[in-house]
């Protein structure tokens, strides 16, 4: 699974988009600008507006719709080739990967460093970054909520910096007309100088404030709640047109408890928009973990530069819609991070003078007795995502049955075991066919068997030695994994871009790469987990799972935000494994060419969901949709809207 696609909202439903081909869907973008196809205006759940330019594709005259939303006259229509490799969309203007650079990712840590060096370095107040915070925050609440004059706004403020940012929202969403109340909890005395003015400036409003702190000393303006959460939090959310969390921000050290868990609980069974500030209350700004319970929002605004929390799952999952804003941050004042959203590389035209050797040559060394759709996948994708010619190397019994469905690939047939893997006398050959590929892509579906694991030993060890480009992938990272012998023989660090190896492990064979630490340790520090291993193993290594991470040995990581929850399925890596080795046998540096095979692989999850559905989807599926990504990576003005601002996020508020 490269990655999570569409919108979930905060009940954990999904939010189907129009795409490309996708018949009659609700829950509209702007993406389809078929004749005839604008629906009526209707609410959407959580409050969520259709735009009076929401429409909707209906293939097949299907009606696809939500339980118990009224039915709708849908009208058949079918996309014309232009109009589905376009994704059903017109566009005003050509896109550009790089027409923006891509958001910078930070720690919390970071995060503090970068408050603090803005007024050390800049003379920046920090009540003026809190100012700026909450003002954006306002501004972009009114249009993404349409608060107007009169509106409910029911803002809830935590302890620390996190609720002085929700005392600034309320002032504005007070001054603009609506009509404000506030839920402390926390005491006043524990606030920073700047949460504690715009406090005392909220209460000097008039803005009326419940307090929920037992502890916190009477003080006029506050009314003291002797009832506790039960009653008074559901009525005034049953008054409330927007919930603000400002409860907790990225700092959160310990799982939520007590008073904090039940307001969440209860906000999380309201069926309102809850708008979050910064990050939704109870996610780890550093991983994204659950501490305990969770705002799930409907949207997220999150300041200065997103935090890992708000990019990583399960947190990227509660947040719904994420913006960020930069509260008036200088254009370079984190050119020191080294964690960024991913971005193609952009790939140059193809020779139209080229043949099959021009657009590069790889050589698989895969399968076994038992294992035949890795190999065949691996192989076939390397050709569906722009490469010249695929060999692979298979023992000789199995390659007939492959050869029946992937007839595009040449076939190297090699000595094998008793149990049917590749043996140990196979090295000789594998290297001779190697010495004139590109890139040598080792490990789908070999098995673990001893002979076959010396051999993937011997073949990395002299490609390395060679300087071949070598992607090392499912049992071949078993291989590998602890061998200290094979760790030293990688040699000092290469300098930045010039490494040859890619490592493809998923969580459980990141875990056996890391000495055996457990699943559960990586996922509570997944990026640092990610660098160790890069650093260990001197080489790019990408992560696979839900926004697939990459690193290298510098430091270097990037969140990939393509891909969809079908991608959950078996021999959906060895797609990604032929997609990366494309990308390397063109040429693009082993990191750029990792990055762009990863946000390849996701963008054909993403082309087959809009096919198929994402419940039903398989390996093939994403295979025969390489080359529609590819289009779309060569064009990106192809991609329906909802899709392109998905790649794109966050966005700039």
């Amino acid at each position: 699974q490269s990655s999570s696609s569409g919108n979930i909202d905060r009940k954990g439903r999904k939010v189907f988009h129009c795409g490309s081909i996708f018949p009659g869907v609700v829950g509209h973008s702007s993406a389809c600008d078929c004749a005839g196809m604008n629906t009526s205006k209707r609410k959407e759940p959580m409050g969520l507006r259709t735009s009076n330019m929401a429409k909707s594709c209906a293939n097949l005259n299907a009606q696809v719709r939500r339980f118990g939303e009224k039915k709708h006259k849908t009208t058949t229509h079918t996309h014309t080739f232009a109009q589905r490799i376009r994704g059903g969309t017109t566009f005003s203007s050509i896109r550009k990967w790089d027409s923006t650079p891509p958001a910078k990712v930070a720690t919390v840590k970071q995060m503090q460093d970068l408050d603090v060096g803005a007024t050390n370095a800049y003379g920046i107040p920090s009540i003026l970054l809190m100012e700026s915070a909450g003002l954006a925050s306002f501004r972009y609440m009114k249009n993404r909520f349409n608060i107007t004059y009169g509106s409910k706004v029911l803002v809830f403020a935590g302890p620390g910096n996190n609720g002085g940012d929700g005392f600034v929202v309320a002032r504005h969403a007070y001054a603009a007309g609506a009509d404000v109340k506030v839920v402390l909890m926390a005491d006043p005395q524990s606030y920073k100088p700047d949460a504690r003015t715009n406090y005392e400036t909220t209460i000097k409003l008039g803005i009326p404030i419940f307090s929920l702190n037992k502890k916190a000393p009477k003080q006029e303006g506050v009314s003291q709640v002797e009832g506790g959460v039960s009653e008074l939090v559901p009525p005034l959310l049953s008054w409330a047109d927007v919930a603000v969390d400002a409860i907790f921000g990225v700092g959160l050290a310990r799982d939520v408890g007590g008073t904090f868990r039940e307001v969440i609980e209860v906000l999380n069974q309201w069926e309102g928009n809850v708008f979050a500030l910064d990050i939704p209350s109870g996610i780890s700004g550093d991983n994204g973990q659950i501490m305990g319970v969770a705002v799930r929002a409907d949207s997220t605004i999150t300041y200065g530069l997103p935090k890992i929390g708000n990019m990583v799952y399960p947190g990227h999952a509660y947040g719904g819609k994420l913006v960020t804003t930069r509260i008036s941050f200088p254009p370079n004042h984190d050119e020191k991070v080294k964690i960024a959203m991913s971005r193609p590389f952009l790939l140059g035209a193809r020779d139209p003078n080229g043949h099959k050797g021009s657009f590069g040559q790889a050589i698989f060394v895969a399968g076994a007795k038992g294992y035949y759709g890795a190999p065949r996948l691996s192989s076939l994708s390397f050709l569906k995502a722009g490469g010249g010619y695929s060999r692979l190397a298979a023992p000789a019994s199995i390659i007939p049955f492959l050869a029946v469905n992937a007839q595009s690939v040449v076939y190297l047939p090699m000595p094998e075991t008793k149990s049917g893997s590749l043996a140990i006398n196979s090295q000789e050959h594998i290297l001779k066919a190697a010495a004139t590929q590109n890139v040598c892509v080792i490990g789908p579906g070999l098995s673990l068997d001893s002979e076959t694991q010396r051999m993937v030993l011997g073949v990395i060890t002299d490609l390395d030695a060679r300087g071949v480009p070598v992607v090392i992938d499912g049992d071949a990272i078993t291989a590998i994994a602890g061998n200290k012998d094979l760790i030293g023989s990688f040699g000092a660090k290469k300098s930045a871009g010039t490494h040859t190896r890619i490592l493809t492990p998923h969580l459980g064979e990141l875990s056996r790469l890391l000495a055996g630490k457990s699943v559960g340790e990586i996922k509570a520090n997944l990026v640092a987990s990610a660098r160790e291993a890069a650093q260990m193993y001197n080489a790019v290594v990408v992560v696979k799972g839900a926004h697939t991470l990459i690193a290298n040995p510098e430091g270097d990581v990037r969140i990939n935000p393509t891909g969809n929850s079908g991608m959950g399925t078996a021999g959906s890596g060895d797609v990604l494994t032929g997609c990366i080795a494309a990308m390397v046998a063109k040429g693009i540096p082993a990191f750029e060419a990792a990055v762009t095979g990863v946000f390849v692989h996701g963008m054909a999850g993403d082309v087959a969901a809009e096919r198929l559905g994402e419940d039903g989807m398989i390996a093939d599926d994403i295979l025969e949709a390489v080359p529609e990504a590819m289009v779309r990576l060569r064009s990106p003005d192809t991609l329906p809207d909802y899709l392109w601002e998905r790649f794109m996020q966050p966005e700039v508020v």
